[in-house]
């Protein structure tokens, strides 16, 4: 029992100190951010945070594995149920994410504005490449069972796996170029169901899927976001 208390409590203590280097990236942006930033925030000695962590770049790979279990605890119980055709995952697959933004949108607005500066790419560099080996095995199982089912007809599953995630950060990278803009344009609602219609229409045809099988968002979202107010 003694054991298990000392893990609870060194598992415990190293998630606070993800949470506050998770916190300052938010705000400095991770090449702003010093270990004794860290320390100052949680009150701990540099021995304390080097028993967790023995340098900054460790501290951010762990901060980006975290991340990727957070998003495969959502995911893989989606790839796994035998209840469901694999079409049906890939909707939801495209689908979670999104309703996740959009019911914290004005928070995803302002983590987005900080995510997308200089001062971070290196955290979203190495979270591609991460996600990489993490997420696209994933959809690539639910490739092969669409192939199956007859549903899918590509003769790339496992290089789609990878081609899914790739398409799935350039609509997200799209999208927040028109919503971060300083003046969104008038016609940024029927931007937006472009972006989202060319998208969706790339999955289906890499996929080979039916058309209109896997729609990316409806309009009543997309108005969600464009009614979000700017918080600069």
């Amino acid at each position: 029992m003694a054991r298990k208390v000392k893990e609870e409590d060194y598992a415990s203590r190293r998630n606070e100190i993800l949470d506050a280097a998770r916190t300052l990236i938010y705000t400095k942006g991770y090449e702003n951010m010093s270990i004794q930033d860290i320390l100052d925030s949680l009150k701990i000695s540099k021995g304390a945070f080097y028993h967790y962590f023995d340098s900054k770049q460790a501290l951010l790979d762990g901060l980006i594995e975290r991340m990727l279990d957070e998003a495969e605890m959502v995911l893989r119980p989606i790839v796994e149920a035998e209840d469901l055709s694999a079409l049906e995952k890939m909707k939801r697959y495209l689908d979670t994410g999104g309703r996740w933004k959009v019911a914290q949108k004005a928070f995803m607005l302002d983590l987005l504005r900080v995510w997308h500066t200089d001062s971070n790419i290196l955290v979203r560099q190495k979270q591609e490449t991460a996600a990489m080996k993490r997420i696209a095995p994933m959809l690539t199982q639910v490739i092969r069972q669409g192939i199956d089912e007859g549903t899918f007809t590509t003769k790339y599953p496992d290089q789609f796996g990878d081609m899914i995630l790739g398409l799935s950060r350039g609509i997200e990278e799209a999208i927040s170029e028109l919503l971060l803009a300083e003046e969104p344009p008038h016609d940024a609602l029927h931007r937006l169901e472009a972006i989202i219609g060319a998208y969706s229409e790339s999955y289906e045809r890499i996929l080979g899927a039916p058309a209109g099988s896997l729609p990316l968002g409806n309009i009543d979202v997309l108005k969600e976001w464009l009614a979000v107010p700017s918080t600069k």
